[in-house]
């Protein structure tokens, strides 16, 4: 077996994290609820959904924990999605003990639902391609025109989210930033952490911030999941809504939720007198299939798991577990464990499997970063979080999942993110040999 402990300067580490979810709005919180098994998930009560077939439980941050985030993070006119991350963002700048102004200019990468703070509502598209409209019939395509055209003006949302949140961001920095604002549905949140290692790879920056939000369940967005068979059917207990790989599965839950890591190149974090390492990014695969608009492709699944095991240096036997996206779907989860199943063989009966969205919901572009949370610490407490709801396993998934932790040494997780789309993602975390338990 290759080694999986060494910390080389040319790597990239994790060395800081936040998280804002149903089950904690802190690390610490939101891994003991995960290892208690304890659920965010609830019934629907911020709006009418009777004449929904499906929706009716979400993820939904508690109103205390609510009321406490606002206090830190929310300022007039920012939306909740941005005070997420600007939460989880304050909390993985303290975690790192990065309180002090960069040297070099920092990259910034962050996945949020577009246009504007409510969320995929259609009045926000409408105003949107209406402003548009006016300014083409006013100016066309001039530059100066539309410069002249904008000045004054009050920014539109979504121009508003493009610009306003790198420039906070780069004021807590004390540093110009390289930003870049991502857009890959479910997958977004680990494309998002890809995208940053390769800046950290390329030598654009020493350290990195990558951040994601969700806050959409409206009774719009419930009805467009609704519509594609989606949404969890599920009409017993809440916290049993969302089941992976179980046999009961009827779809899954959304949340609202947001996350943010940074990234360091291990020098950088060996010449800071950095504390924490929680995981070292060894390889990821990404891929855009284009067989079908919702329909994951076992073969594209199959594809992006061995390329980031094999851009990681190592092989399937090298892998210790797996941070499943494991979304409750019928389809997802077969085809994401038909996937497991091709690359690891005979291997998968003795592989732990956690899904975190058993517990939180799905939380978009979001998941993507949170789960990365899990899986830092799983690598760092070498404890594999229970997936509780999966009480029937469902044999055509075949998968081990356990409903209490599984204590065990873990020196490697792959983890994995897919999207609308045809978006897929997945990446190996290492543990570091210097790795801190938080």
């Amino acid at each position: 077996m290759k080694s999986t402990a060494t910390t080389y300067d040319g790597e990239i580490l994790i060395t800081g994290m936040g998280v804002v979810t149903p089950i904690g709005a802190s690390v610490a919180d939101f891994w003991a609820a995960n290892l208690a098994g304890r659920s965010g998930l609830v019934h629907e009560y911020r709006m009418d959904l009777s004449k929904l077939p499906c929706g009716w439980v979400g993820g939904i941050i508690p109103e205390k924990l609510k009321e406490e985030v606002a206090a830190r993070s929310g300022i007039p006119g920012r939306s909740w999605g941005d005070t997420l991350m600007h939460d989880a963002v304050d909390q993985a700048l303290a975690d790192a003990g990065l309180t002090e102004p960069l040297e070099r200019p920092a990259a910034l990468v962050w996945a949020r639902v577009w246009p504007g703070p409510s969320g995929s509502f259609p009045q926000d598209y409408a105003a949107h391609l209406e402003d548009a409209a006016k300014r083409y019939e006013a100016v066309g395509t001039d530059q100066a025109g539309t410069v002249e055209y904008l000045r004054g003006k009050p920014l539109p949302d979504e121009l508003t989210d493009v610009s306003g949140f790198q420039a906070e961001i780069a004021e807590k920095l004390g540093v110009p930033l390289k930003a870049t604002r991502l857009e890959a549905t479910c997958s977004g949140g680990l494309r998002a952490i890809a995208e940053a290692a390769r800046m950290l790879r390329l030598g654009d920056a020493e350290v990195a911030v990558v951040a994601a939000s969700v806050s959409r369940s409206t009774p719009y967005v419930l009805s467009q999941y609704g519509q594609l068979m989606a949404l969890s059917r599920w009409k017993g207990e809440a916290s049993q809504a969302s089941m992976p790989f179980d046999a009961r599965r009827s779809g899954m839950v959304i949340n609202e939720s947001g996350g943010a890591v940074i990234l360091e190149t291990a020098e950088h974090a060996r010449r800071r007198g950095a504390v924490k390492r929680h995981a070292a990014i060894g390889g990821w695969g990404l891929a855009v299939g284009t067989a079908h608009v919702t329909a994951p492709a076992v073969e594209e699944v199959e594809r992006v798991i061995r390329t980031a095991i094999d851009a990681s240096g190592l092989s399937p036997q090298d892998i210790d577990t797996v941070n499943a996206h494991g979304t409750s779907t019928k389809l997802n989860d077969a085809t994401e464990s038909a996937a497991l199943h091709r690359v690891f063989g005979e291997r998968m009966a003795e592989i732990d499997v956690c899904a975190i969205k058993s517990l939180t919901g799905h939380g978009s572009a979001a998941s993507g970063v949170v789960e990365t949370v899990a899986a830092a610490l799983t690598l760092t407490h070498g404890v594999v979080p229970p997936v509780v709801t999966c009480t029937e396993p469902d044999p055509k998934c075949n998968v081990k999942t356990s409903t209490v932790p599984v204590e065990r040494p873990v020196g490697t997780v792959l983890k994995c993110s897919f999207g609308f789309g045809g978006q897929y993602a997945s990446m190996v975390f290492r543990r570091p040999e210097d790795a801190l338990a938080v």
